[in-house]
């Protein structure tokens, strides 16, 4: 499994749950980013590292950020 689909699937489990409202992957050079908006405003640090606990190790807490809804 890619680095793209085992993001995607954590990712779609997390909007499944009503965790986050909605995700984006993109790539930047060989490194893979995640945009996420949440349902309501949340604390962005607290979103930031549920999502990050649960990305593949390839995917730091810096790569992840919280949009604004």
């Amino acid at each position: 499994m890619g680095k793209h689909e085992a993001a995607g699937g954590a990712l779609t489990i997390m909007m499944g749950s009503g965790a986050i409202a909605d995700f984006e992957l993109y790539e930047f050079g060989s490194e893979l980013f995640v945009r996420v908006w949440t349902p309501h405003n949340c604390d962005a640090s607290r979103v930031r590292k549920q999502v990050a606990a649960l990305l593949p190790s390839h995917l730091e807490e810096r790569h992840i950020t919280i949009a604004e809804s």
